[in-house]
This record gives C-alpha cells, sequence and structure tokens, in this order.
C-alpha cells in the first residue's frame, strides 16, 4: 500500500517555489539526484529517445518531485533495479488501458494503487497544462510528453516505495482530484 498522501496544495506550492527558487534548492536537488543515481540513470536511459528539450524538462521534473519528498520529510532510501523494474511493469501494465493522450488523466485518476497522487497531477499540469503566455518554458511534443509523464509515474512509485515518511507526517488517506489553475504571472 502507498504511503498516505502528501497535501495538493503543499505539492503544488512546494513545486512552485522550487521552480521560482531554484537556486535555493539547488544543493539539496544536486544531493537528490546523487542518492537515486540508478532512478536518475534510468530516466536518462528512457529520455534517450526524446528530444534534448524533453530530456531536460525530464531531469528538470524528476529533481522536483524528490525534492517534494525531501521536503515532505522522513528518509527516502536509495532505488535499487528491482524497485524500477517493479514500477516499470506495473505501470507498463495499465498503460494502454488509459491511451490515448485524450482523456488519458481522467482515465488515469481511477487507477487507485497509484502512488501519492497528488504528484502526478502537479507533474501532468507541468506537461500538459502549461500557459501559453509562459515565454520562459518549451513547447514539448505531446507524445513526448506523454512519454515523460509515464517516466514521471514509476520515478513517484519507486520514490514512494522507498519513502518513509517522517514522525508527526499527517498525509491524506483519500484522493479527490483538485484543479489548480497554471499561474501564468509565476512562469513569465
Amino acid at each position: 500500500m502507498p504511503n498516505a498522501y502528501i497535501p495538493r496544495d503543499q505539492v503544488h506550492a512546494w513545486s512552485d517555489d522550487i521552480g521560482l527558487n531554484v537556486g535555493e534548492h539547488q544543493a539539496a536537488l544536486t544531493r537528490l539526484l546523487k542518492d537515486q543515481r540508478r532512478l536518475t540513470r534510468w530516466l536518462e536511459e528512457n529520455a534517450a529517445n526524446m528530444s534534448p528539450a524533453t530530456a531536460s524538462v525530464g531531469a528538470y521534473l524528476f529533481g522536483v518531485i524528490a525534492r517534494i519528498y525531501d521536503l515532505a520529510g522522513g528518509r527516502t532510501k536509495s532505488s535499487t533495479w528491482a524497485h524500477l523494474r517493479t514500477a516499470e511493469a506495473r505501470v507498463g501494465a495499465v498503460v494502454g488501458d488509459l491511451l490515448p493522450i485524450d482523456g488519458f488523466q481522467d482515465r488515469m485518476r481511477k487507477v487507485e494503487w497509484r502512488a501519492q497522487p497528488h504528484i502526478l497531477d502537479e507533474a501532468w499540469m507541468a506537461l500538459f497544462e502549461r500557459g501559453t503566455d509562459a515565454e520562459e518554458e518549451v513547447d514539448l511534443d505531446p507524445n513526448e510528453s506523454l512519454k515523460l509523464f509515464l517516466c514521471m509515474w514509476v520515478a513517484t512509485e519507486v520514490l514512494d516505495g522507498n519513502w518513509k515518511p517522517g514522525k508527526g507526517f499527517a498525509g491524506e488517506s483519500e484522493y479527490s482530484y483538485v484543479h489548480i489553475e497554471p499561474d501564468l504571472s509565476e512562469k513569465a
């Protein structure tokens, strides 16, 4: 069973803070990527068939996800190849039922075993619901965005399986989708 869910408002607040203040989080991001070297290597392997822009977004997005776990407290063990293969098989087993891209997110929300669905909602938002006024954001091909999202889903499953929340963590036990409009003023 996955851990209790980090609340959606907290996930979004941390994600925005990391995006707006990358320098303040840089040391932690570097440490987290080093601590999760197998997972980082797996992501690099999967990004090899994507455009350089997509791969770059993927590295950043994985750092944000790992940092959210870090900010939530507790301890996250290093990933093993077995953790990765198990999560990859689990996610891969449902992907065919979730396609095509149109309606994918709605169908995915019905997958009850997902770890940290609010993190996945934030990743989806970052990849698919970005505003057209966001000048600094790279336009990604929707098919590559979906591949990248699936990588982030696997990464989230692995991280959650290796995460032991700290004492006093008061997460949510029920998931309900909370839509958050992208704040274009933050991105510009």
